[in-house]
C-alpha cells in the first residue's frame, strides 16, 4: 500500500471522527451541504423555467403563424369576393351600405351582479344603435348613455334587433335576462318555426347586415296572435374582454 493512500485513509478517518465528536463541525458541514443543495435546486429550477418558457414561446409563435396564414387566406378570398360584389353592384345598379367595424375593450359591468350590461372603451354617436359581435356571432347592441358607450348583451331586457330563421320567419330578438338566450317575438302565426332551426340577423333593423349568426331555436310557443321562440345564442359572453363594434 502506497504512502499517499495510507495518508488519505488516516486523514479521512480523522475527519470522520472529528465530525462525529464535534457538534460545531457537524453544523458547519450541514450548513455547507444545505447551501450546495439549495444552489443546485435553484439552478435546476431556473433551467426548467427557461426551458418551459422557450416551449411556450415556440408554441405561441407557431399558433400566431397559423393564424396569420389563415388571415392571409381570408384576405385573398375577401378581396376576390369584394371585386365580384362591386361588379354585381355595378351591373345591377345596387347601392350596398358600407359596414364600419372596430375592436373595442370591455371596461366593467355597469352594476354589480348584472352581467348583461358593460361600459365600453369607445365613443359612440348619440341616438345611434351599434351592433356587437363576439366569436363571429351577435353579442348584443351598443348605445350611448350619459356620454359613455354601453354594451347591452343578449340577456339585457333593453337589447333588441331584427332576426330571421333559416325557414324565412322574421321576428324581433329581445333580451331574455340570460346572456345564453334571446327571445324572438312577433313571429307570424303562419310561419313554420322548428326546434333546431338556425337564427340569423335579418338586416332590416339598421343595426346588423343580413346573415350574422345568432343561435338556434330551442323552444317555440304561441303568445296571442304571434309565435314566440327561445333561441340559444352562439356568442359566449361569460368573459367579454373585447368585442367587435359594428356601425352601418
Amino acid at each position: 500500500m502506497s504512502k499517499r493512500l495510507v495518508a488519505f485513509i488516516i486523514v479521512a478517518a480523522l475527519a470522520v471522527g472529528l465530525y462525529r465528536l464535534n457538534a460545531t463541525v457537524r453544523a458547519f458541514v450541514s450548513d455547507v451541504t444545505f447551501q450546495i443543495k439549495r444552489e443546485l435546486f435553484t439552478f435546476i429550477d431556473n433551467i426548467q423555467k427557461r426551458y418551459y418558457t422557450f416551449l411556450d414561446q415556440a408554441y405561441k409563435i407557431e399558433t400566431l403563424s397559423k393564424r396569420n396564414r389563415e388571415l392571409e387566406r381570408y384576405r385573398i378570398l375577401y378581396a376576390d369576393l369584394y371585386d365580384r360584389l362591386k361588379a354585381l353592384q355595378k351591373e345591377c345598379n345596387l347601392t350596398i351600405p358600407s359596414v364600419d367595424m372596430r375592436l373595442v375593450g370591455a371596461i366593467a359591468y355597469m352594476k354589480f351582479g348584472d352581467y348583461s350590461a358593460m361600459w365600453l372603451d369607445a365613443k359612440l354617436e348619440p341616438q345611434k344603435i351599434y351592433g356587437l359581435i363576439k366569436d363571429r356571432s351577435v353579442a348584443g347592441i351598443a348605445v350611448q348613455k350619459d356620454g359613455k358607450a354601453v354594451a347591452l348583451f343578449n340577456g339585457n331586457k333593453k337589447c333588441s334587433y331584427g332576426v330571421i330563421t333559416q325557414s324565412g320567419a322574421q321576428g324581433v330578438a329581445m333580451g331574455s335576462g340570460d346572456n345564453r338566450y334571446i327571445i324572438v317575438k312577433y313571429i307570424p302565426t303562419y310561419e313554420h318555426v322548428q326546434i333546431g332551426q338556425k337564427v340569423l340577423t335579418s338586416g332590416l333593423d339598421a343595426i346588423f347586415p343580413y346573415g350574422i349568426p345568432v343561435g338556434e331555436v330551442v323552444r317555440v310557443w304561441q303568445e296571442g296572435s304571434y309565435k314566440v321562440a327561445k333561441v340559444k345564442t352562439y356568442a359566449d359572453l361569460s368573459h367579454p374582454r373585447f368585442l367587435w363594434l359594428m356601425k352601418l
